[in-house]
C-alpha cells in the first residue's frame, strides 16, 4: 500500500509538470499569435476564428504550427505588400481559401510541406489573375505530394541548383576539376538512376518510378518520364532539363520561397 501510494504521488508530481509546462508554452503561443493575427488584415477574421477553436481545444503542436504560420506571413506580406492584387483579397473567397490553407497547416506533420501551403496562398495574392478555383487545386496536389515528390520538383526546376545545394552529388566525368575534357566518347543514362543518386538506399527504383508516374499523371512532368535516357559526352545533369509541363513550371513557381 506505501509503494502505490508512493507511485501515485509521483505520477501525480509528474502530470503537474506536464500540465504547466503546456499551459507555459500555450500562454506564450497565445500572445505571439494574437500579436501577428492582428498584423495580417487581410485574413485577420479568419485568423481569429481559428485561432479560438484551436485555443478551445487546447492542441499545443496545432497552435504552434498556427502560430507560426501567421508570424511567417506576417513577415512575407511586408516584402509583397506593393504586389498584393487588390481584387484577391477584397472578396469573401480571400477568407474562405485562408481558413482551407490554414487547416492544412494545422494538421500537417512535415514542416516542409505547412511552408508550401503558405507559399501557394501568397503567390496567388500578387498574381494578376485571381483564380480560387486553381489555388484550391494548388493545395490539394501539395496535400498529395510525399518527401520524394517535393524534392523531384525542386530537382526540375532548378538541376544544376538543387545538385550543388546537395553538394554537387551528380558530376561531369569527362572534366577534371581544373576544366580539362578527359575524354569525349558518350554516355547513356537514366533517369531514374540519376535521381537515386540522390537519395538514401532506403528508396526503391519503384519508388522512384511512382512518385514520377504521379507527377505524371497531375500533367505536372511530360509523359513517360520514367523511361528518359540521355546519351552524352556532356554533364549528365543534364538528363533533368525540360521535364515540367507548362502547368509544372507554373506549379513549381507557386510553391517558391518569396
Amino acid at each position: 500500500l506505501h509503494v502505490r501510494s508512493r507511485r501515485q504521488r509521483q505520477m501525480c508530481i509528474r502530470d503537474r509538470y506536464k500540465i504547466q509546462r503546456i499551459m507555459s508554452v500555450l500562454e506564450d503561443v497565445q500572445i505571439i499569435a494574437k500579436a501577428a493575427v492582428a498584423a495580417v488584415p487581410y485574413v485577420g477574421g479568419s485568423a481569429v476564428s481559428i485561432w479560438s477553436d484551436l485555443q478551445a481545444k487546447q492542441i499545443e503542436r496545432k497552435i504552434q504550427r498556427f502560430s507560426e504560420l501567421i508570424m511567417s506571413m506576417q513577415s512575407d506580406l511586408k516584402k509583397i505588400e506593393d504586389d498584393i492584387n487588390e481584387n484577391f483579397v477584397a472578396v469573401n473567397d480571400c477568407q474562405d481559401v485562408f481558413e482551407k490553407m490554414s487547416k492544412l497547416v494545422i494538421n500537417e506533420r512535415i514542416r516542409e510541406k505547412r511552408i508550401l501551403y503558405k507559399n501557394a496562398y501568397l503567390h496567388s495574392m500578387t498574381s494578376k489573375i485571381v483564380d480560387f478555383d486553381a489555388l484550391e487545386r494548388d493545395l490539394r496536389l501539395i496535400e498529395q505530394l510525399n518527401t520524394l515528390e517535393i524534392h523531384l520538383l525542386r530537382l526540375f526546376d532548378n538541376p544544376k541548383a538543387y545538385n550543388k545545394s546537395r553538394g554537387s552529388i551528380i558530376k561531369n566525368p569527362f572534366i577534371d576539376e581544373d576544366g580539362t575534357i578527359k575524354s569525349s566518347y558518350m554516355v547513356n543514362y537514366s533517369i531514374v538512376a540519376q535521381i537515386r543518386m540522390f537519395f538514401s538506399k532506403d528508396i526503391e527504383d519503384s519508388d522512384i518510378i511512382e512518385s514520377l508516374n504521379f507527377l505524371s499523371q497531375n500533367r505536372i512532368l511530360i509523359d513517360n518520364v520514367q523511361l528518359r535516357q540521355l546519351s552524352t559526352n556532356g554533364d549528365p545533369i543534364e538528363i533533368f532539363n525540360n521535364v515540367l509541363t507548362d502547368k509544372g513550371k507554373r506549379f513549381v513557381q507557386t510553391l517558391r520561397d518569396l
